[in-house]
């Protein structure tokens, strides 16, 4: 009886550690990628430089859409939050308020260092 028991328990907690793994592995840190990274930096910087008097958003516009697209297409954990960053710059694209722009770039750099936090070590 207690054999049988101990193989039922034996299978279940197999079973169950599968979905489990897959759930953990969903979540866990994916190698690193450079090119992610890279893009980071560049709309990190782009953004800074967004003068908020005279405001041009393409450039970290253009790169926020191509890290959006990227960790999309490599299923990474940040893929919400970059697809995020990409939507709130597209709006900020089409602001014109001096204090939506100051607020904006705020904002997105919240997004940013989530991101470079979760990246990090990697």
């Amino acid at each position: 009886m207690t054999k049988k028991l101990m193989i039922s328990a034996s299978l279940i907690l197999l079973l169950s550690g599968c979905s489990t793994l897959d759930t953990v592995k969903k979540y866990w840190p994916r190698d690193h990628d450079p090119i992610m990274f890279d893009k980071l930096v560049q709309i990190d910087i782009g953004i800074k430089n967004v003068n908020c008097e005279n405001q041009n958003w393409s450039e970290p516009l253009k790169k926020s859409e191509e890290l959006s697209v990227y960790t999309e297409w490599r299923n990474d954990p940040q893929k919400d939050n970059m697809k995020g960053l990409h939507s709130h710059l597209e709006r900020m694209n089409k602001a014109g308020s001096k204090t939506f722009c100051e607020l904006g770039k705020k904002t997105a750099h919240t997004r940013i260092e989530a991101a470079k936090q979760a990246w990090r070590g990697r």
